[in-house]
């Protein structure tokens, strides 16, 4: 693996083949508790799912997220190869961020599994009022591109 700047791991493709993995359900986090006013309210709140491109190909992309009333946010980023895509790696890291307006910006916090080299990389997305239960945004990271996931 060669390392750009602080984003994610650019791997050295070979001809190695991997079996292509569906991503796991997200590890459990304890439940909040959505009856307390500080999440009632909050957008973000639950589990997401979907895609992200990065120099390793096609990735599936689980986020299980937090929004405090405060406009905090912590979560977990939870990562593997898409069907088709032998050249990524399954991980996950925690997240921290917040939400300013209609802006989220999160950015890696602390692996939970990391694949080798591979480095945590940051999030960022202009929420849509129109469709709240899309986030489509940008993988901030040299030569990734843009993440959407649809909430589940």
């Amino acid at each position: 693996m060669a390392l750009f700047g602080s984003g994610c791991a650019i791997p050295n493709f070979t001809t190695e083949s991997r079996p292509t993995r569906e991503l796991p359900p997200p590890p459990e986090l304890s439940t909040p508790d959505l009856s307390t006013p500080e999440l009632r309210q909050s957008t973000l709140t639950g589990s997401w799912r979907g895609t992200y491109t990065c120099p390793q190909g096609l990735m599936q992309l689980n986020l299980t997220l937090v929004q405090r009333s405060s406009g905090t946010v912590s979560g977990i980023f939870r990562f593997a190869p898409a069907p088709g895509n032998s050249d990524g790696l399954s991980g996950s890291f925690t997240l921290r961020g917040h939400v300013t307006g209609s802006s989220l910006a999160l950015h890696g916090d602390s692996w939970l599994s990391r694949p080798g080299a591979y480095e945590m990389v940051s999030l960022s997305a202009r929420l849509s009022s129109a469709d709240p239960d899309q986030i489509h945004g940008t993988i901030q990271s040299p030569g990734c591109g843009t993440f959407t996931v649809q909430r589940r």
